[in-house]
């Protein structure tokens, strides 16, 4: 694992006060489970001065949960890191339906079963290079899990794959490391038993043009050239804002993009320059107009309906841009007479 990326998550946790209990394994410790303040979890390299190595199995699922499957004898320890806590204030379990936000560290080499289940409302996740193994049902019930940053190239092997696994909803996956960066989106998708009675037996049907995203690795790498010839699926199968949000981020950060999928990319938001430009309206995203706008694709049309939408959203960045735009391409020419 290259320990690059990380660095910044290391100078994140020494202001964080935690209790966490761990228990030695091979090469370092397992993380059990953390106690502290807030919603956000960021996990020391090293606890005692063993590294992080696994995060144990329904570690982050309740109180307790992750020592009940330990086995007799297991040795469990408490360590705490960061500032102590200030007099009065009582350290609560870190985990569950309250934990929003997660980092772990450089060295991670497992996510047991079941680690994070039941914390519905983690939404991002932040993790560093290596194949970490997860393992099944590590994110069950995580419904608001939407964001995956890895402190890494995009090149380099990562435990997304076994991540996505876990997720069947849209995620946005972002890659990062030095001035490097590379965003992706996996759509959702949903399986399904029906029951063929004549039969009498269950067949099994996958909707959505998610699953075959997921599919998109050489390994433990992100293949950029199979994910680009998923699109057009996508545009049939995943929903319009989620197609629109694929061709905006590989665009935008262009990793291993060919011509031919930046083409394909560049004419659909061409075709839809009224839904790409109210999408980034929404998310109050200037930057992403100024793109639009430096690629030819807004339209006259499109952009009046822009602007209607950016005042009426009362998003003043955007609708600067947008007049600015307007004015440069499209104002009117003057009259001119000779006499």
């Amino acid at each position: 694992m290259k320990g690059k990326g990380c660095i910044g998550l290391q100078r994140e946790t020494g202001t964080i006060g935690l209790k966490i209990q761990y228990i030695p394994v091979r090469d370092g410790a397992a993380v059990l489970s953390c106690e502290g303040f807030g919603s956000v979890i960021r996990l020391p390299e090293r606890i005692d001065g063993l590294p992080v190595r696994e995060i144990c199995a329904y570690a982050f699922s309740a109180p307790g949960a992750a020592a009940k499957h330990l086995p007799a004898g297991a040795g469990i320890r408490s360590a705490a890191v960061g500032n102590p806590a200030a007099p009065g204030r009582e350290e609560t379990f870190l985990g569950g339906a309250s934990l929003r936000k997660v980092a772990l560290p450089q060295g991670v080499q497992a996510i047991g079963e079941y680690a994070f289940y039941n914390c519905a409302s983690l939404s991002r996740i932040r993790l560093c290079a290596g194949s970490a193994r997860i393992g099944n049902g590590a994110f069950m019930n995580c419904g608001a899990l939407r964001e995956i940053a890895f402190s890494a190239s995009p090149d380099e092997p990562t435990c997304l794959p076994g991540l996505l696994t876990e997720i069947q909803q849209e995620v946005r996956v972002a890659f990062r490391s030095g001035n490097e960066t590379a965003v992706w989106i996996f759509p959702e998708y949903f399986e399904e038993s029906v029951e063929n009675a004549p039969a009498h037996i269950f067949e099994h049907f996958i909707h959505g043009a998610g699953y075959r995203y997921r599919q998109c690795f050489q390994g433990y790498r992100l293949d950029a050239g199979n994910y680009d010839q998923q699109f057009p699926m996508a545009k049939v199968e995943a929903e319009p804002k989620t197609a629109l949000r694929i061709a905006l981020e590989r665009l935008r950060h262009p990793f291993d993009l060919s011509d031919t999928a930046e083409k394909q990319y560049l004419t659909h938001l061409k075709e839809n320059a009224a839904a790409a430009a109210s999408l980034l309206i929404e998310a109050d995203d200037p930057e992403g107009l100024v793109f639009l706008a430096a690629h030819g694709v807004l339209t006259r049309e499109s952009i009046g309906a822009a602007v209607e939408e950016a005042v009426r959203r009362g998003r003043a960045e955007c609708l600067s841009v947008l007049l600015n735009e307007q004015h440069v391409r499209f104002a009117p020419k003057e009259k001119t007479f000779e006499l």
